[in-house]
């Protein structure tokens, strides 16, 4: 069957489905705005209304939610049967789990420790774990859960205050053991946290205080490791003190911290393991800081079986350097499938170019330019060829569409982004979806996409492993906002919505741990920052005004512009700092000039290498997407301008001085 006939065949299947859910669609717009009258009634305290509206509900699929705010209104009056009785109707809705937390709190704030054992299942929540083991020590099963508390004590930092309890409880019954406590301290020491560790050394008997103290001393003056008095004492911890000194201090000093490494080799017996470990630790600082020897260092470690970072970072060390005979050494060094997939076949290709050997380069480079992807679109500029940008949209089954669509779940997760209750409606798909077979997978993601739902689209079809729907993949979503913030601040429209769909996937709602918002995943100080720069004032309230599209993609288009202006207008690292910030960008120009593709394999932060690769072959796709010719990779790959490293240095004191005036 062609192409044609099949694509036809989609659409009368879509058509006939759109017709038979057409008197369906009514009725749930009717009921939708029941739904929403009915929440205010009950919010207002109207019972009468709301015991009305809801009567009328009972098979609108959001019926749930009422049932659950009407619980979590008065939740310090209900019995637990009727609790209960919700949680096993509504077991396969994220409503059971909301519902069953907040429960769980307010027994354990009461002290209804029996009732908490009832209703607690296995959690990930910390503050959880530590009221169900109260719970079972209050009721009379002390030794089960001082069993239990060990793994919860020996953490690397402080646990919630709900633990305080039951760690003291262990602490009197004498389980908490010398050895449990330096473990902790350990622990805490490797993730900086000194504090607790002050804590903990009140546990410890006075001799062992004094080396508690001690690696204080080293973690705030790693140099101390030097005096050779301070640690002539043998102490089951003395090495792992004195490799903390050393990590610490290469952090500011790689030479340095090299140099005492050496001295302490030479006082000192350290295992295999632990030689392996900081030696590790110190090439990856003498990358860092270019230091001249770095190449020569790593060439004298032997890698772990399993160590693929540091073989991946020794390589872009050769790169940087430009020493293509070492670079192809360690590049055929590497373990199968790691040696071929994409990226390194490229550059074992380039380096086989740079070393006078341009047949076996040439069939490297064929291989690599089939894919349609960052590394194929740089082969196939390396051969001279065309893009593979085949668009093979997906066939799904009517029927099997139609059977995903019935589903309960499937359906409140339509109504909920519908009513734009974006965080609730993902964690409707995100359990319905959980166990889907491959196919229904691929039904649940064409569906998304008819609702204009791209995001999950998007991740749902990824799941599946089927790269070659374009338009799903690289939806046209938010067009007009996209296309004249591109007008007006003079950018490729291709460009901007690479940068859309990486930063965000188009979730309207995004919300980064670091607090980036929105979109284009804007930073607040910096959104203002913009607004004044274009408003004439200072938009102190923006809040969740930044998850307005229009907004968010206006300040974050000027963002750009703005970054891609002090940078030259060097579109690689406009990119690049619109991910890790021009400040860090300027610091790691190198010192002569260089290939933008070596520039970005040797960019020091994985994820800005990540999203570099992603936003410039989504660059190309969205061109073809937007009917225009793609534009060669070289092309947007200018050559990376050498900066010297008293530029640099002056380049950071004006910015230190232009941050702290």
């Amino acid at each position: 069957m062609t192409h044609y006939y099949r694509q036809l065949i989609w659409i009368i299947a879509s058509l006939l489905l759109i017709l038979s859910n057409a008197d369906g669609a009514a009725s749930l717009s009717t009921q939708r705005a029941d739904f929403v009258a009915a929440e205010k009634a009950l919010s207002q305290g109207k019972s009468g209304r709301y015991q009305r509206l809801k009567a009328s509900l009972t098979r609108y699929p959001l019926y749930p939610y009422l049932e659950y705010r009407e619980l979590r209104r008065k939740l310090h009056k209900q019995k637990k049967e009727r609790i209960q009785q919700f949680l096993t109707r509504y077991a396969d809705t994220p409503l059971a789990t909301r519902l069953r937390n907040v429960w769980l709190d307010h027994l354990a704030k009461r002290g209804r420790w029996q009732s908490y054992l009832a209703f607690y299942i296995p959690s990930k929540n910390v503050t959880r774990q530590c009221h169900y083991l109260h719970a079972l020590y209050k009721s009379g099963r002390e030794q089960e859960a001082l069993d239990q508390v060990a793994a919860l004590w020996r953490y690397k930092k402080s646990q919630p205050k709900a633990c305080n309890p039951i760690f003291k409880a262990w602490q009197d019954a004498g389980m908490q053991t010398e050895k449990l406590t330096w473990q902790r301290i350990q622990l805490a020491m490797e993730a900086h946290q000194t504090r607790l560790v002050k804590y903990l050394r009140k546990f410890l008997p006075a001799d062992e205080q004094k080396w508690v103290d001690r690696w204080l001393k080293v973690h705030r003056k790693p140099q101390v490791i030097l005096s050779s008095k301070a640690f002539a004492r043998e102490h089951p911890y003395r090495n792992t003190i004195l490799l903390h000194g050393i990590k610490r201090l290469a952090r500011k000093d790689a030479t340095a911290a090299l140099h005492a490494w050496r001295l302490l080799q030479d006082r000192h017996s350290f295992t295999a393991g632990q030689q392996l470990d900081i030696e590790r630790s110190l090439a990856f600082a003498l990358i860092r800081d270019r230091d001249p020897e770095r190449l020569s260092f790593l060439a004298q470690i032997e890698p772990a079986a399993d160590d693929d970072a540091f073989r991946e970072r020794r390589i872009r060390a050769a790169l940087e350097e430009r020493n293509w005979p070492v670079a192809l050494v360690w590049l055929n060094a590497l373990p199968e499938p790691q040696r071929s997939t994409e990226g390194w076949s490229y550059w074992r290709a380039r380096a086989l170019e740079e070393l006078g050997r341009p047949d076996e380069a040439r069939r490297l480079f064929s291989t690599v330019a089939r894919e349609r992807s960052y590394y194929g679109f740089l082969a196939a500029d390396r051969l001279g060829l065309g893009y593979h940008l085949a668009n093979i949209p997906l066939q799904v089954d009517a029927a099997l569409q139609q059977r995903v669509m019935a589903q309960e779940a499937v359906a409140r997760a339509r109504e909920l982004h519908i009513l734009g209750r974006l965080i609730e409606a993902r964690r409707e798909w995100e359990l319905v979806t959980k166990d889907m077979q491959q196919d229904e997978l691929q039904a649940a993601a064409k569906l998304a996409e008819s609702w204009g739902w791209h995001d999950r689209a998007i991740f749902s079809l990824a799941r599946t492993g089927y790269w070659d729907d374009l338009n799903l993949r690289f939806p046209l979503k938010y067009k007009i906002h996209i296309e004249k913030e591109a007008s007006t601040n003079r950018l490729d429209s291709a460009w901007l919505f690479a940068v859309v769909r990486q930063e965000s996937a188009f979730i309207q709602d995004a919300r980064s741990s670091a607090g980036a918002l929105g979109l284009m995943q804007l930073m607040p100080r910096t959104a203002r920052q913009v607004a004044k720069r274009l408003h004439g004032r200072s938009l102190r309230s923006l809040g969740s005004l930044l998850l307005d599209p229009k907004l968010n993609i206006q300040l974050g288009s000027a963002y750009l512009r703005q970054v891609f202006d002090r940078l030259d207008q060097h579109p690689v690292l406009a990119t690049a700092a619109y991910n890790a910030g021009p400040t860090r960008v300027k610091r790691w120009l190198p010192e002569r000039d260089m290939p933008a593709d070596l520039w970005v394999e040797t960019v020091p932060f994985r994820e800005t290498r990540s999203y570099l690769r992603r936003v410039l072959s989504y660059t190309v796709i969205y061109e073809q997407q937007l009917g225009e010719k793609p534009t060669k990779l070289a092309y947007r790959m200018p050559l990376v301008k050498g900066v010297s490293e008293n530029s640099k240095r002056e380049e950071r004191l004006q910015t230190a001085q232009f941050q702290y005036p």
